[in-house]
Parts: C-alpha cells; sequence; structure tokens
C-alpha cells in the first residue's frame, strides 16, 4: 500500500486531471496526500549600473507569489471535502529550476504523481521538465497521467513492458500494491536481438508475481517495423488496459531530452497512465 503520495502542481493543463488520479489514489490506499503548489521565480536581472534593486524583478516575484497564495486557498478549498489526509504547500524555487526542488520534496513519499502532456510541443515543456526531474532526481517511481485522461484509481487491466533491467524491475515491484488488486495483468515483450534472454526473464517474472499472489500472463509481440514504444501502446489499446508499467530510461548528467528512446516516445504519446521506475 501506498501511504504517501505527492503531486506537484506544474501549472500545465493536466494538473487537474492528475490531481483527480492522486485523490483516487490517496482514497483507496488510505493515503496522506501532499500537494505542492510551485512558485518558479525568475532570478534577479543584473542591473547595468552595478548593485541596484531589480524593482521589474521584484515585482514579478510578488505577483508570482499572490497567485500562489490565491491556488493554495483554491487547492485546500478543493481538498477540505476529501475523507483523506492532506497537506498543501507553496514551494518556492528561485536559485534551482521548481521541477528539481519538486523531486526534493520527493524523498519521502512512496509515489509521486504528475501531470503528462501530449505530443512534443511548446505546452508540454514544463510537465516534460517535471517528469525528468522527478525521475531521475527523486529516487521515487512517477505515475504520469496525461492530460484529459479517464482513470480508474484501481486499474483493472494492467500491462508491464518487460525487459531484463534495473529499471524495469525496479517499476514492477514498486507498482505491486497497484497490481494486487487488478483483474487482469500481462508481462508483454516486444521482440528484439535480445528476445531469448527476455523471454526467459519474463517467464521467472510471471511466476514471482505469483508467489506475490498476482496472476499474470505472458505475452510477446513482434515490432512489425514499428518502435518498441509504438508497438507496446498498440497493444494496450487492444487490450484496453488502464495502466502501462515501464522502466524510465535517461542520464541524469544530460538533462532535458536525454531519455532513453521508449521513455521519451512512451511520455509524448502514450493516451494511458504510466507508471515509471528508474
Amino acid at each position: 500500500m501506498y501511504k504517501d503520495l505527492m503531486i506537484p502542481m506544474t501549472g500545465s493543463d493536466g494538473d487537474t486531471d492528475a490531481l483527480i488520479v492522486a485523490v483516487g489514489l490517496a482514497t483507496r490506499h488510505g493515503s496522506h496526500l501532499s500537494v505542492l503548489e510551485m512558485i518558479d521565480l525568475p532570478m534577479p536581472l543584473a542591473h547595468p549600473w552595478g548593485m541596484m534593486p531589480d524593482t521589474v524583478t521584484a515585482e514579478v516575484h510578488d505577483t508570482l507569489r499572490e497567485r500562489g497564495r490565491k491556488n493554495l486557498a483554491a487547492l485546500k478549498t478543493r481538498l477540505s471535502a476529501e475523507p483523506i489526509s492532506t497537506e498543501v504547500r507553496i514551494v518556492e524555487a528561485l536559485y534551482a529550476q521548481a521541477s528539481s526542488m519538486a523531486a526534493r520534496q520527493a524523498y519521502d513519499a512512496d509515489l509521486v504523481i504528475v501531470a503528462g502532456a501530449a505530443g512534443d510541443t511548446v505546452e508540454s515543456v514544463v510537465p516534460h521538465a517535471y517528469f525528468v526531474s522527478l525521475l531521475l532526481e527523486s529516487g521515487r517511481p512517477v505515475l504520469v497521467i496525461p492530460p484529459r485522461c479517464a482513470v480508474d484509481p484501481v486499474p483493472r487491466r494492467i500491462v508491464i513492458a518487460w525487459r531484463p533491467t534495473r529499471e524495469a524491475s525496479r517499476a514492477v515491484h514498486d507498482a505491486l500494491p497497484l497490481m494486487k488488486g487488478a483483474e487482469r495483468v500481462d508481462v508483454l515483450t516486444i521482440q528484439t536481438d535480445a528476445s531469448e534472454e527476455n523471454d526467459i526473464s519474463a517467464e521467472r517474472l510471471v511466476r514471482h508475481l505469483a508467489r506475490h499472489g498476482i496472476e499474470s500472463h505472458r505475452i510477446e509481440r513482434p515490432t512489425l517495423g514499428q518502435t518498441v514504444a509504438t508497438a507496446l501502446l498498440q497493444y494496450t489499446r487492444e487490450s484496453r488496459a488502464d495502466l502501462l508499467i515501464a522502466g524510465g530510461y535517461g542520464h541524469s548528467r544530460l538533462r532535458e531530452w536525454a531519455l532513453g528512446g521508449v521513455t521519451r516516445e512512451l511520455l509524448i504519446a502514450s493516451d494511458l497512465p504510466v507508471f515509471f521506475g528508474h
């Protein structure tokens, strides 16, 4: 069971949907939910005449802080009617990226929920930055909720995008509380050059899940000229899955889009929630 959930408000259109999912999961698991109202403060500008007060930046900071206080009050009102334990707090980011500040707040969470964004557009830059920081810096699993995605807090049909890697193993084991309530769990591998190794490992995973009381089904699919991510998402649509579990691959030194191709494509193209482990 997840006893501590966290969700940062990214300021994107998907925040509302992600918050609904977070509340549903907290209700289901009897969790404490921490909601972060993020205030991303721009750095003061250097004045051409030396160390003079930057009044323009100060005014911008005041405006952003006032907006944050209003959002905080609205969130508290929104959550006051929910039968769960909640905490809503402001987190200011001035000398660090807001997304990195959110990741530091997640160290004591069991699971982080964050808004996703459809496509690779200007509007997706901020939610994608939050995802990268949370995945690579927090040490916690991240559940990405695409915009306008109707989600049952108890996913009935779950697909595991399996390959024998540390990241995929981390994702599976962090997602065990979700799988225990599912009606069907599929361990899906996509045929690649390492198919034989994947097959053996997937069969062992099926037996491992059975020891946890989770019945799962071994599924193998060819790519048929598609990318691995496209093949994964095609199967989730055919099987009417509610959740995809996948390893999140990337390198913390490179930041932004320094993610493995499958991770990046799933983030951009998925129309269902994806549970990432790293």
